[in-house]
């Protein structure tokens, strides 16, 4: 029962994240001896589109 709870928990949480929506951004930088070989950078939007529409008519 209690993995039920769980389970429930979460979806309610991943629902609610969805209906605001969420912005992930990162960056790393690969360097060896003070030269930057590599940068990698991340910008993520998870909304639902709903959400999106909405806050666009605002």
């Amino acid at each position: 029962m209690s993995e039920n709870v769980e389970e429930l928990a979460l979806l309610e949480m991943l629902d609610h994240l969805l209906d605001r929506g969420v912005v992930i951004a990162g960056e790393a930088i690969v360097s060896i001896g003070d030269v930057d070989l590599l940068y990698l950078g991340l910008n993520v939007i998870l909304a639902n589109v709903d959400a999106v529409i909405r806050t666009s008519k605002r």
